[in-house]
């Protein structure tokens, strides 16, 4: 069966967002990322995570409710699932004062899953040139070079 350049191209996008979450699951995993907060929209909610690998702080319960710890633990569990199964997925990185958070949902929290569109990230690579060149000084020619023929 041979496909056209758009399937492979949404082929590659999905098998990007399938390692990304499992990276995300060896790092909640690892304690390397936990839960920090959640986000609340209409019709649904998100999950924030991050921890020390991205310049945040794994959350701890304290010293002497060490019942806390494993609820942290068994979130990071169920949310690893979650991503394994494809349930929930990254939708966002925010970028604060020394730390980046990752968000995640999915249907499970009343969020349509992102699915792969090509034509949307030539859409933003192109918004993505259009921006640094203006507010960065860039010669646009630059981006011509690095664009893959």
């Amino acid at each position: 069966m041979n496909k056209t350049r758009v399937e492979k191209e949404i082929q590659l996008i999905a098998t990007l967002q399938r390692d990304i979450n499992l990276a995300l699951v060896f790092l909640l995993l690892s304690g390397q990322l936990t839960v920090k907060g959640l986000f609340i929209t209409s019709g649904g909610f998100s999950l924030t995570l991050s921890g020390p690998i991205i310049g945040g702080f794994r959350i701890e319960g304290k010293p002497w409710a060490p019942a806390a710890n494993t609820i942290i633990d068994l979130i990071d569990v169920i949310i690893s699932i979650l991503l394994i199964i494809d349930a929930i997925r990254l939708t966002g990185v925010l970028v604060g004062p020394g730390r980046i958070s990752l968000t995640v949902s999915g249907p499970i929290f009343g969020v349509p899953l992102n699915e792969p569109s090509p034509l949307i990230a030539i859409e933003t690579l192109q918004y993505y040139h259009q921006m640094i060149s203006t507010h960065f000084d860039l010669d646009p020619r630059l981006f011509r070079n690095l664009e893959r023929k």
